[in-house]
């Protein structure tokens, strides 16, 4: 039996584009301490943004300001050659209780067949087919993420195997797609 191919109801060369957009935007870093909603009294609301940057560059990564829109707060990463966001999500007083991590890939075996079978290979990141907005013939592109809740109690070294998972995964993405990557 053939496995279905997943088809995102929202092109997912628009939500790069707005992920991309809200990282360009030039908001003060002080906008990603500012409270989006009161946490009841007594609910754990997650992890400090200054923890989870702090946990980052800590394992080498250089950490953008961080950028916000609503209750996301989004960090551009350089990770040597590999650039990726990671996604603050559900965030309240400057405090978020789950992540996510997105790169996009190109490359000439950037299409849903060979992301089809990297994902059927590979447990934790997941990878799907953004083929061009402008509907040309061109090179689409591989778009990895991967969602890691976190707990109360853990602090920020609950990142650190999540970080490692992330980084491994996401370059063999992007040598899968894109072959003479180093």
């Amino acid at each position: 039996m053939r496995p279905m191919a997943w088809k995102p109801t929202m092109k997912p060369t628009a939500l790069i584009a707005a992920t991309l957009i809200a990282l360009s935007a030039t908001a003060p870093a002080a906008l990603a301490q500012e409270t989006t909603a009161a946490a009841p009294a007594g609910r754990w609301t997650g992890l400090p943004v200054a923890e989870i940057t702090g946990r980052l560059t800590a394992a080498g990564l250089t950490v953008s300001e961080p950028q916000t829109s609503g209750d996301r707060i989004y960090l551009r990463v350089d990770d040597g050659p590999l650039r990726w966001v990671l996604t603050l999500f559900s965030c309240t007083n400057g405090a978020c209780p789950d992540v996510q991590f997105t790169a996009a890939f190109t490359g000439p075996q950037a299409n849903e067949a060979v992301i089809g079978r990297w994902n059927g290979e590979r447990r934790f990141v997941k990878a799907f087919y953004a083929a061009p907005e402008d509907g040309s013939t061109g090179p689409g592109q591989a778009v990895a993420q991967y969602d890691v809740l976190l707990n109360e109690g853990g602090g920020a070294a609950q990142l650190d195997d999540p970080i490692q998972v992330w980084r491994s995964l996401a370059i063999d993405l992007g040598r899968t797609v894109s072959p003479q990557q180093p």
